[in-house]
């Protein structure tokens, strides 16, 4: 029986095929290295779409992949010859601004989030692109302009709806399958196709105060040792990053005469209401540190205009490649290491020095699946070009300057983040032990490892005295 007739009347999604019009479409993602043809998209409308999606893999014996917004770098939200997910038609927002509660589909962007918040003012705190799929982000841990202030995207959990392997629903909640929902707090896609989020939303905004700084490459590491010695004494209010750009975009801060230019970029967005002059003062005193060539302080709409800044700028279509790192510590001789690879890099992108700590560091190391809380920094090199002929050369370089930074970065690595060739580094995402844990949830919820085409978690059957079952608690 062809899975369109297993599928029945019921299923109200798009069934894709390689003879659809819109399979070419369908099939892209983020990232152009990323060429795949899945046998079938299932582009689903609701969750009982989903669950007959789920029920016609598992019955076949195909292993699912589950598209969000199809920014993973290594393209993880599409299968080759499989069976593939896409959550694409199930985008609903629907905001209880008196309870400070956001519901959220399983195919929803960041964007979507924040246009529907925003006339609120209220925020989720997230990413940093408007066009990244909330579930990828937010399942694997969720870093973002706010988490200084409010932690972790997926600390504002409040419960997910959830469709396990076996096709059952479910509601995971602190008190609804702890195990679950402890998991689904930076495991990943491991567990199950969540449909809908419940986040706890924030007060902000709509606008935000933000305050940028150009630096010339020759004044970039004497800067950059300015920025190391400042952003520990900075309060939680303010997040300060660092991007040292390949090629400035023309953004609104940014002269003509300067776009396209290789600059070092500071911004600095204070976290709170944008007419506080003390959020005013700081902004500007960051923004005169070292010998800038441009500064510019101003206030915009965060969901509408900051949480778009980078859109443009790493448009889907290019190839990417990244590498992450935490920081242990960004001595001298770690910034003259980036600063050289960066004057000489032939591909475009930027190496991001992102700001952390705060809130993330309220929440217990065991109180979720995400590791690693503890650090104030992390490296993230974010690699563009389009020219197949150049990826053997420019991952070669990326990888090497990671590995010249080991002395002054820490353990472990942010799950999200992992590309094509670190799949073997899931174990050292987590820990060993918390991967142990990880195991016993999979095995529990997913015995089969039905979706494994993820950062993939191997079921590891253990001791589950006094843990509820999937069934428990089921509906739908």
């Amino acid at each position: 029986m062809r899975i369109a007739d297993q599928l029945g009347a019921g299923f109200k999604g798009d069934i894709i095929g390689p003879d659809h019009a819109s399979y070419g479409h369908a099939r892209r993602v983020w990232n152009a290295m990323i060429d795949r043809h899945p046998g079938l998209i299932l582009r689903c409308t609701c969750t009982d779409d989903v669950v007959a999606a789920v029920n016609v893999a598992r019955a076949n014996g195909l292993l699912p992949a589950v598209r969000g917004g199809g920014h993973n770098v290594s393209g993880k939200s599409m299968s080759d010859g499989g069976l593939t997910i896409d959550m694409g038609g199930m985008r609903n927002v629907a905001v209880d601004a008196g309870n400070h509660l956001v519901h959220v589909d399983g195919g929803c962007l960041l964007g979507d989030v924040d246009a529907a918040t925003a006339p609120y003012g209220l925020i989720v705190p997230a990413g940093i692109m408007s066009e990244t799929g909330v579930p990828g982000l937010a399942l694997g841990g969720g870093i973002g302009w706010f988490s200084r202030k409010h932690g972790l995207t997926c600390d504002q959990f409040v419960s997910l709806e959830v469709v396990l392997a076996s096709g059952e629903v479910v509601e995971a909640s602190a008190d609804q399958h702890p195990d679950l929902f402890w998991a689904l707090r930076g495991g990943g896609g491991n567990f199950g196709v969540v449909t809908r989020f419940t986040f706890r939303a924030q007060d902000f905004g709509p606008m935000m105060r933000i305050g940028v700084s150009l630096y010339q490459p020759e004044d970039a590491a004497e800067t950059l040792r300015e920025y190391a010695s400042i952003v520990p004494t900075l309060p939680r209010t303010i997040g300060w990053h660092a991007a040292l750009k390949h090629d400035i975009p023309a953004l609104p801060f940014v002269p003509p005469e300067l776009v396209g230019a290789r600059l070092l970029m500071l911004i600095s967005m204070w976290l709170d209401d944008a007419d506080d002059p003390a959020g005013a003062e700081l902004v500007d005193r960051l923004g005169a540190v070292g010998h800038p060539c441009v500064t510019a302080s101003t206030v915009l709409p965060f969901g509408a205009g900051v949480q778009k800044l980078l859109d443009e700028e790493f448009p889907n279509g290019q190839r990417y490649y990244t590498k992450e790192a935490h920081v242990a510590e960004l001595a001298g001789e770690a910034i003259d290491t980036l600063v050289e690879f960066w004057k000489d890099m032939p591909m475009h992108g930027e190496v991001e020095i992102i700001g952390l700590g705060g809130a993330i560091g309220d929440v217990g190391e065991d109180a979720t699946a995400f590791s690693n809380r503890q650090y104030l920094l992390w490296l993230n090199f974010a690699m563009a070009w389009n020219d197949p002929a150049n990826d053997a050369d420019y991952i070669a370089r990326t990888r090497q300057v990671v590995r010249d930074l080991e002395p002054w970065t820490g353990r472990g690595v942010y799950v999200n983040m992992l590309n094509f060739d670190e799949l073997d580094r899931v174990v050292e995402a987590y820990g060993a032990e918390k991967y142990a844990r990880l195991g016993r949830v999979k095995a529990q919820y997913d015995p089969e490892n039905l979706f494994r085409m993820n950062y993939n978690v191997t079921p590891v059957p253990g001791d589950r005295a006094g843990a509820a079952g999937p069934a428990a608690g089921a509906h739908g």
